[in-house]
């Protein structure tokens, strides 16, 4: 019962989460605090009810940046070429066209395509706005490439009748130590094509419409890039 559950409870599980995926841990911690707000405002607790996910010191992260470079990209691309998959090479060859994010990519339908316009429509962003991202040329002709699924709407359809592709991970960390480049997460290829973005003399502002960024302070870490031009 949530009436039930402490803040020992939550500061153990965080701790015990953080020994090994300390970013993981304070994420965890946010969903709860999110959850006990949700459990006052629907009447699961009293209006004077605490949140015990509150005042539990998070770990410290450190500002990750952390992006492809010139050097990295072929042998990267060249990994991802070999991935067997073809939804999953396709996906990691449009996170570097897009730079869109992980869940909202996967979460696309083919329904969500404008190929006269050029535009993926993406309905579910983090942001909490739908989102149109203009696609290039390249990505334009993979998408029409990608097999669809009969009776699957999504464009990367997963194991599961009707539902999208959800793991990638295990496809993700095969390739980038095959590519040399343990350390790259999913989420550095989107700010990769920021970076990429950045050193072709494009404004933060475009930048930060492209990546769609709710915050012009996520989008200031380009901010060195474009002066270096």
């Amino acid at each position: 019962p949530v009436n039930s559950i402490k803040r020992e409870d939550i500061a153990s599980l965080h701790n015990k989460i953080g020994r090994n995926a300390p970013y993981e841990a304070n994420r965890t911690l946010a969903l709860l605090s999110k959850i006990f707000d949700l459990a006052i405002r629907w009447g699961f607790l009293s209006e004077s009810a605490s949140d015990p996910a509150r005042r539990i010191d998070k770990f410290k992260e450190e500002k990750r940046d952390r992006w492809v470079t010139p050097a990295e990209l072929p042998q990267l691309t060249k990994a991802i070429d070999l991935e067997p998959n073809i939804h999953i090479r396709n996906a990691l060859w449009l996170y570097l066209l897009t730079g869109v994010r992980k869940s909202e990519l996967l979460n696309a339908k083919w329904e969500d395509i404008d190929f006269n316009r050029k535009e993926l429509r993406l309905n579910n962003t983090k942001s909490g706005r739908v989102h149109y991202l203009p696609l290039s040329p390249a990505a334009v002709t993979l998408i029409q490439a990608n097999p669809k699924l009969e009776g699957n709407p999504y464009l990367f359809p997963g194991a599961l009748k009707g539902k999208p592709l959800v793991n990638i991970s295990k496809s993700w960390l095969r390739i980038r130590k095959e590519a040399g480049v343990p350390d790259i997460r999913i989420h550095d290829l989107r700010r990769t094509v920021g970076s990429w973005l950045a050193q072709s003399g494009n404004s933060l502002h475009l930048i930060g419409k492209i990546l769609n960024h709710s915050s012009v302070s996520t989008t200031q870490v380009y901010a060195r890039l474009t002066e270096d031009n």
